[in-house]
């Protein structure tokens, strides 16, 4: 960490001279802060918590097509509740994000909002990708079934593990590459089944992602 280095740089201030108390005591409760904001950023709990629901979620969306012949599609009124259970989630995720981030800024503050720029681009382009399926007529179980259920895993994932590996966040980046895996597996399991899989895939992903972060809490702690 940054403040981590600020102590051990005013530790060897003034030519290998004494670090004042009061300044080390300032520095080290500024580290502590730091460290307890990181860990919260990501409550463990409330990440297990939206796994379970994008779980379910997809889980609708698999019931909502099963046995359909020809394949039409999830069923709008199943899509609209999964997109409101889905929105609801994030939004208590966003509060508690902004509740554990209160005060910060600076360089660290820029770089999770320019982090978020290039996965809502990918997010864009699949949608983008099954528009234009659709436009050169491609089967709905093609463009209601195969390519909304995997493609955004792929993409967005794919998009979340480069960033993580850059930063060498790694429990982000086995998270993202569970997601991707999961993707590429629905793309062969037919549009019925790619849906559950995409939800199995999601769910691995994010519940394992809540347990690096309780572990690295855990050991953070003991530390």
């Amino acid at each position: 960490m940054n403040d981590t280095r600020d102590l051990e740089q005013a530790a060897t201030a003034d030519n290998g001279g004494a670090l004042d108390p009061r300044e080390a005591a300032r520095l080290l409760e500024q580290t502590s802060r730091e460290a307890r904001r990181q860990f919260a950023l990501n409550p463990p709990l409330l990440t297990a918590l939206m796994g379970v629901v994008i779980l379910v979620a997809y889980g609708a969306l698999w019931l909502s097509v099963l046995g359909q012949h020809p394949y039409t599609g999830p069923n709008l009124g199943v899509i609209a509740l999964v997109y409101a259970t889905v929105a609801v989630t994030i939004a208590v995720s966003v509060k508690v994000y902004q509740r554990a981030t209160a005060g910060v800024s600076g360089p660290s503050a820029r770089q999770r909002t320019v982090e978020g720029v290039p996965i809502l681009v990918s997010y864009v382009g699949s949608a983008v990708i099954q528009g234009a399926l659709k436009y050169y007529g491609a089967s709905d179980a093609i463009v209601y079934g195969v390519i909304p259920a995997a493609l955004p895993l792929i993409i967005v994932g794919t998009t979340v593990a480069g960033i993580s590996a850059s930063k060498a966040d790694w429990p982000q980046f086995g998270a993202a590459l569970a997601v991707v895996t999961g993707g590429v597996a629905a793309a062969f399991v037919g549009p019925i089944g790619a849906w559950l899989v995409a939800g199995i895939g999601l769910f691995v992903g994010v519940a394992g992602y809540a347990a690096a972060t309780a572990w690295q809490g855990r050991a953070a702690g003991r530390g």
